[in-house]
């Protein structure tokens, strides 16, 4: 089983030495002593802090796919946006036909009521 020192560990997750002793202090990763040092495990170390790969072309992809996943997501909020219209589109033909249909039905206006003294 592999093991760091506590200066290895630090190199190899890229934090600092008073990082990884402060997580070891507070339980966080558990480590052996061994002397005036530590004994730190690797799975016990990537499982707190991931391991450090080279973080340029990671970043770089990282970017890369965040971008890609941008317009994708525009492209897909575009397509709703369309079908929003459309659908807002029919929704009021629908409603100008219905105001239609009312004012066909309306009976029309009565004569106005005349009373016995207006009989002519």
């Amino acid at each position: 089983m592999a093991t760091f020192s506590l200066t290895a560990a630090a190199k190899e997750v890229g934090k600092s030495k008073p990082t990884i002793s402060k997580a070891i202090k507070i339980g966080r990763l558990s480590a052996r002593r061994v002397g005036n040092g530590y004994e730190i495990d690797a799975s016990e170390l990537f499982r707190v802090y991931p391991k450090v790969t080279q973080s340029e072309p990671t970043k770089e992809t990282t970017s890369s796919n965040a971008v890609n996943l941008l317009e994708l997501e525009a492209k897909m909020l575009r397509e709703q946006l369309d079908r929003e219209r459309d659908t807002v589109e029919d929704l009021r033909k629908r409603l100008d036909r219905a105001d239609r249909l009312i004012e066909d039905q309306r009976p029309a206006q009565p004569a106005p009521r005349k009373w016995f003294w207006q009989r002519g």
